[in-house]
């Protein structure tokens, strides 16, 4: 799919490029390429993360200042993230 700069283009190019849009109507469409269905569904497709696993859920927890601020200070000399400590402390428990 050839793609075009407008900004380089001169009014006389831009002019018939909005002719030929013009033309297009239903009757005389044609179905999607698979490049043009691969576009379509890049653009489509949601941003964000990489799914990990089946996903993850957003919760809200309470935990006691002193443990969070040793979970804090754990995360930090590990290079870890507070998410990840807790997930971690999780696995564990639960695989016991």
């Amino acid at each position: 799919m050839k793609r075009y700069n407008p900004d380089k283009m001169s009014k006389a190019e831009l002019d018939g490029m909005g002719a030929e849009a013009e033309k297009v109507t239903f009757e005389n469409a044609r179905p999607l390429t698979a490049d043009s269905r691969r576009a379509l569904a890049r653009a489509a497709s949601k941003a964000g993360r990489p799914r990990i696993g089946a996903g993850a859920k957003r919760i809200n927890i309470t935990v006691e200042q002193t443990l969070l601020s040793k979970a804090d200070a754990y995360a930090r000399r590990h290079g870890l993230t507070r998410a990840a400590v807790v997930a971690e402390g999780l696995k564990k428990i639960v695989a016991a």
